[in-house]
């Protein structure tokens, strides 16, 4: 019996062990990494700095800023990919930081939210964000820690049913693809009932998932092809998030 015991136990562990590996292959060769755009962003100037350390971090210069936006990135998108859009956020007075996840994968890391506020503890107001599955990871931790943020926005996602949003008292904003006309994918607005009643929905009308960052390659496969360039997409979606972020009532320093 001790012998079947060492020889299962030791099977198992090799299972574990070649799961975890074909897992961190599959993440590895999925990856989407960021385009040159992004990188160039990267780079600090008179208007904002940048810092990559423990998380990627986009401070305006000569403001103190009362407000902080936290992005949880989507599945396996390098977190720098969304430099384009974050930096121009930062400049309007917002401190904007991006949660590197373990493996790329926010579903491992839904409560680094908490580190982050405890290492700015000069932010007043948090805003959380997430794309694709960084915005159910968001979604999940707003679910239970409303407490600590002043809003959500969700970035082309949805919340896990467990994780309804339906009796949130803080503001939730969906900033989302959209065919010409303005509609939703269906697997949205399936999923209306876990948004509070009250949520925003801003629709980027011939927009794309992956035109959320600037990113080449990646595994995910699009309902459509873009209708509106990669610089029109982002103009819309600093905008959205800059409106979201005044409704929550994060006014950047004067």
């Amino acid at each position: 019996m001790k012998k079947f015991l060492r020889y299962g136990l030791g099977s198992l562990v090799t299972l574990l062990v070649l799961g975890a590996g074909g897992f961190w292959y599959w993440a590895q060769s999925s990856l989407a990494i960021p385009a040159p755009e992004a990188l160039v962003a990267m780079d600090s100037d008179d208007r904002v700095t940048v810092e990559d350390g423990d998380y990627v971090v986009f401070r305006p210069v000569g403001v103190e800023p009362a407000t902080g936006l936290i992005l949880y990135p989507g599945a396996a998108c390098d977190p720098r990919g969304y430099s384009a859009v974050l930096r121009r956020i930062a400049a309007r007075g917002y401190l904007v930081v991006v949660v590197k996840m373990p493996l790329n994968m926010a579903i491992f890391g839904p409560g680094r939210a908490d580190d982050v506020e405890a290492k700015y503890p000069a932010i007043k107001h948090w805003v959380l964000a997430g794309h694709s599955m960084g915005g159910a990871m968001a979604a999940h931790y707003a679910h239970n820690h409303a407490d600590k943020l002043s809003g959500l926005i969700i970035w082309d996602a949805w919340p896990a049913e467990m994780d309804t949003l339906v009796d949130l008292t803080i503001p939730v904003w969906h900033i989302h693809r959209a065919t010409p006309d303005g509609r939703a994918p269906a697997t949205f607005e399936q999923r209306r009932n876990l948004f509070p009643a009250t949520s925003t929905w801003v629709p980027l009308r011939g927009g794309i998932h992956m035109q959320f960052g600037s990113f080449i390659g990646g595994g995910y496969k699009e309902d459509w092809k873009p209708l509106i360039t990669s610089d029109d997409q982002h103009d819309q979606i600093v905008t959205a998030t800059l409106n979201a972020l005044l409704a929550m009532g994060g006014t950047p320093p004067a």
